[in-house]
């Protein structure tokens, strides 16, 4: 089983975390549907999955595309009441017809997308990772951010920005049932990762959980990141530093929760991950570094006022 995939993760414009309740609210994107809440250790909302018709050519060679029909499925998550992703994937499948049937047969097989021609699944995932999808046909981009636009509109928020912090798309291939584990990171652009994976051990469900985890902590860690490189410890002053840090503080540090809501085989491949990019060791030094910091902000604070320690 191939699956193509694509996540969007920003921050939600709003000056405080959107309490769970309207967090529910906000995902009800499908009426009737219910909306996935779980409140431990940090908020996590999950809005139930809509399906988007596509026909379209799909990538399936650098330089040769083959007909695809069917449907993406799509989802909006909100972390910690401030993080929020939209997702869209579909499996991959050879269709046994050769043309076009009616709309009733690809409903019936929803998140699938039937593949009219021939092709071989390694050298498709290939293509859709390296291709420009808005020449090859399949973009998942904007079916995950319609999906972030109607769940923004969902709830009214203080439009408030507490954090500057860009985009990020993690675009992700999964080959499932296959006989050799593989996983690749790579980061393409600052704004831009690919994952490919390969295994035998995680079903659907869990590989989609895991892209959209690995996406979320690669967003905070490359936020956190452009934060410490615009404030600088080392800053003009101790308030103006502890000021520029602060939302970072509120906003994100506890949002960082890897692996907690995965299966023991997607949490393996997440280990995986781990160990090849460093993330987990990277987030604890600048956590650190900016608990240090701010300690010592306010020891000398108390000095200043001469408060005794």
């Amino acid at each position: 089983m191939l699956v193509l995939g694509e996540v969007l993760t920003s921050l939600l414009p709003t000056s405080a975390a959107v309490p769970g309740d309207a967090a529910q609210r906000m995902l009800g994107l499908t009426a009737g549907a219910p909306v996935i809440r779980s409140d431990r250790p940090i908020s996590y909302v999950v809005s139930p999955e809509r399906l988007e018709g596509v026909d379209c050519q799909v990538p399936a060679a650098p330089d040769r595309g083959v007909r695809g029909i069917g449907t993406v499925a799509t989802r909006a998550v909100l972390t910690g009441g401030h993080a929020l992703q939209a997702s869209a994937r579909t499996v991959a499948e050879r269709s046994r017809h050769s043309r076009r049937v009616p709309w009733s047969h690809y409903l019936a097989r929803p998140g699938t997308l039937q593949i009219i021609g021939r092709y071989q699944e390694e050298a498709m995932a290939a293509a859709f990772l390296a291709g420009n999808p808005k020449s090859s046909g399949l973009d998942l981009t904007p079916i995950a951010e319609r999906t972030a636009i109607r769940a923004r509109s969902g709830t009214r928020l203080a439009r408030e920005v507490p954090v500057t912090s860009d985009r990020i798309t993690l675009r992700w291939t999964a080959l499932l049932g296959a006989g050799e584990e593989e996983l690749h990171l790579r980061v393409d652009s600052p704004l831009h990762r690919t994952v490919r994976i390969a295994t035998s051990a995680c079903g659907l469900a869990d590989v989609v959980a895991l892209c959209e985890s690995l996406a979320l902590h690669d967003w905070l860690l490359t936020t956190l990141d452009a934060i410490l490189s615009r404030a600088p410890l080392t800053g003009p002053s101790e308030g103006v530093v502890v000021d520029r840090i602060q939302p970072a503080v509120d906003h994100l540090l506890h949002l960082w929760t890897p692996g907690f809501r995965l299966s023991r085989g997607a949490r393996d491949l997440w280990d995986r991950i781990d160990r090849l990019a460093g993330f987990d060791h990277q987030w604890h030094t600048s956590v650190n570094r900016i608990r240090d910091h701010m300690a010592v902000s306010t020891l000398r604070e108390l000095d200043r006022l001469g408060v005794p320690r």
